[in-house]
């Protein structure tokens, strides 16, 4: 357990991680626990986004559908991006991408910078979830959601930019990711590789990562604590459904690509998940950006050094997997 100033007398921060924090502080960015309603804890979380995300150049098609659910009536908004670069590749990969956030915050508008990226540079057609949230919608409506989306992508393919031989990749950085992680698991013959940034695999938070980090301005006890109150009941945790790494078979789970913060409580309990898909013969490799912080890859606009050669990362696995 560990604050800010007792880390850096351990571990070289990258001017990025220091400067962001300084950064939100000035601009008066609370925190989710203390904000004073769930849409402003959100709103919150739209801003920081607003900041440091950045813009991108971006020069193809982005649609809106809405993808038909029996868990959701009115179903689950999507936002399919497709670059002029698909069109230079016979069968485009088409990359299913759920947003961070605890299961309580965040949208699909958090990560339109780093989907537009993705479409651009690997190049792949992306679909942008906008996955039902706590506390009004709680565990397992996102896993439902999730589940949803890839079914109804592997049936609609030529709709959406690819063809019949285009391959699927699902991803998402922390609750996206463990959502990634999850749907994998379930649908794994509908699915040829996975993108887990930073994904929370274990809500029973057992390894070390968890208390050295937990004072951590990045992802703090607090608020996965808060987290966990809007999303989850304590029954829960202990399922594969909600923690992956519970998962009692990974001899059939698609290529994974792991992209970790080195300041982050879900670290170790990603690297203990890369090594049980190793273990089963999995193929899988993991990224670990030093001195950064859990939060970091879907704000290019500030973290621009680390960013991009996490996104590089991406786009190459991608690529491979196309």
């Amino acid at each position: 357990m560990a604050d800010l100033e007792e880390l850096k007398k351990k571990y070289k921060f990258h001017e990025e991680t220091l400067s962001y924090f300084k950064l939100r502080a000035e601009a008066g960015f609370g925190s989710y626990p203390n904000a004073p309603s769930m849409e402003a804890a959100r709103n919150i979380n739209l801003q920081v986004t607003q900041k440091f995300a950045g813009e991108i150049t971006f020069e193809g098609s982005t649609k809106e559908f809405t993808v038909p659910s029996p868990y959701v009536p009115d179903g689950i908004p999507v936002t399919v991006y497709q670059s002029n670069n698909c069109s230079l590749v016979v069968a485009p990969s088409i990359f299913v991408f759920f947003h961070g956030g605890g299961n309580v915050v965040g949208s699909r508008q958090t990560c339109d910078v780093i989907c537009k990226l993705f479409s651009r540079e690997a190049p792949c057609v992306v679909v942008n979830v906008e996955y039902r949230l706590g506390p009004e919608h709680r565990f397992p409506a996102s896993n439902q959601d999730a589940n949803s989306v890839v079914r109804w992508v592997s049936m609609n393919k030529s709709l959406l930019g690819g063809v019949n031989d285009s391959t699927i990749g699902v991803g998402g950085h922390s609750a996206g990711g463990r959502l990634a992680a999850v749907v994998s698991q379930q649908l794994w013959d509908f699915i040829d590789y996975q993108v887990l940034i930073y994904p929370n695999v274990d809500y029973r938070k057992l390894y070390s990562s968890q208390k050295e980090f937990e004072d951590f301005p990045g992802l703090s006890k607090e608020m996965t604590q808060w987290f966990c109150n809007n999303y989850i009941k304590d029954c829960d945790k202990e399922t594969a459904l909600a923690s992956p790494i519970l998962n009692e078979k990974f001899n059939q789970l698609p290529p994974a690509l792991f992209i970790l913060a080195e300041f982050d409580v879900l670290k170790d309990a990603c690297y203990a998940y890369h090594e049980k898909l190793q273990q089963a013969g999995i193929r899988s490799q993991v990224f670990c950006v030093k001195g950064v912080t859990h939060g970091f890859f879907h704000l290019p606009g500030h973290f621009k050094e680390t960013c991009q050669r996490a996104h590089e990362k991406v786009w190459k696995f991608i690529k491979a997997n196309s």
